[in-house]
């Protein structure tokens, strides 16, 4: 096996390896890739190089509906120091049995594994995050929870666990490179690189992910923060606000200034959003029944979830997953996927 390779040199740059599968975002790629273009420029030589590769050799579909020209079939190329699976909204893969050998050979090969966006999930399939924490897109993790309880689930932007490399996605890929980059070239690189994109800050992996509508907790005051949290830890058995008011050490009556305050709901409508939206992501990502959602979300009936789920979105449950899918064009004819997790 051959040793990875440390820092890109002038004569020996880091392969990083991007391998697309339907549907991918093209945003979450571009945000990892740009960071190494910039890198390239600045340092004058090419400390990185970058390939595609898809699971048959063709262009993958982004989930735009661009069409990315690809280098190689996963598998038929040299192994890369880093390789990076992208995924989004389709999570079908043409051959999930040829997919987890080669991700496993190039495990085994050395190769650093990482995952964009929803591309845990397949890194998760090929049993290669057994032993390691990971992150994905908060959209898609109470589905990743219900396939696979077992692993280790984080809501931060990046994980770097091992030689496990996964990112959330969307600009997120940006940080995570960035961090590569700082460690291999040194801060001042790093930064520099942020300030041709016009970024105030590098966001570390410790930075939680904002789903939905909700705001980030590390904006709100302590206790309130606190109160928000424990709301996101309790769907199926949801708390009172007489209940979230002693466990933040406050009267019922300042924790709903607070939430009016800062958030403009009550503490009850903020929660019951909140539970609305993670029913809406196991609408999506899973195929679990209406009625086991209902109650994994903490409604005591399904007409009540159905009731409040058309207040909060204009339509019911069902008819969010008869919308839920989408079309891409790919060898003149028209190809629907389904975006839940199958």
């Amino acid at each position: 096996m051959m040793p990875v390779t440390g820092k890109g040199t002038e004569n020996c740059p880091q392969h990083v390896e991007f391998m697309l599968l339907d549907g991918f975002s093209l945003m979450s790629v571009s945000s990892a890739i740009e960071p190494l273009r910039a890198a390239n420029r600045l340092l004058r030589f090419e400390a990185y190089r970058w390939t595609f590769s898809s699971e048959d050799g063709a262009a993958a579909n982004a989930s735009n509906g661009i069409s990315v020209n690809v280098d190689n079939r996963l598998g038929n190329s040299k192994r890369a120091d880093y390789l990076f699976v992208c995924a989004g909204i389709t999570l079908v893969a043409k051959d999930q049995t040829r997919l987890n050998v080669i991700l496993n050979r190039r495990s085994r090969e050395g190769c650093r594994m990482g995952a964009l966006s929803m591309g845990a999930v397949f890194l998760a399939r090929a049993n290669l995050l057994n032993d390691a924490r990971c992150t994905l897109h908060w959209e898609g993790q109470p589905a990743f929870s219900e396939e696979f309880p077992y692993i280790q689930l984080s809501n931060e932007l990046y994980v770097i666990d091992k030689n496990r490399y996964t990112c959330a996605g969307g600009t997120a890929g940006l940080d995570l490179m960035l961090h590569i980059i700082a460690q291999d070239h040194g801060d001042l690189l790093a930064r520099s690189i942020a300030n041709q994109f016009q970024v105030d800050r590098i966001r570390t992996g410790s930075v939680e992910q904002r789903s939905g509508s909700s705001v980030r907790l590390d904006t709100l005051p302590p206790q309130l923060g606190q109160a928000a949290g424990l709301m996101m830890q309790n769907f199926e058995n949801p708390l009172s606000s007489t209940e979230i008011a002693r466990k933040v050490g406050l009267s019922v009556r300042n924790l709903e200034r607070l939430f009016q305050r800062h958030t403009g709901q009550t503490p009850a409508r903020y929660y019951k959003t909140l539970r609305l939206e993670q029913a809406r992501d196991l609408l999506l990502h899973t195929s679990l029944a209406n009625v086991d959602i209902a109650i994994a979300t903490g409604f005591c009936t399904s007409s009540h979830f159905s009731a409040c789920y058309r207040e909060q979105f204009g339509h019911s449950p069902s008819s969010e997953r008869q919308r839920d899918t989408v079309r891409f064009e790919k060898d003149g004819r028209r190809v629907k996927w389904a975006q839940r997790i199958r």
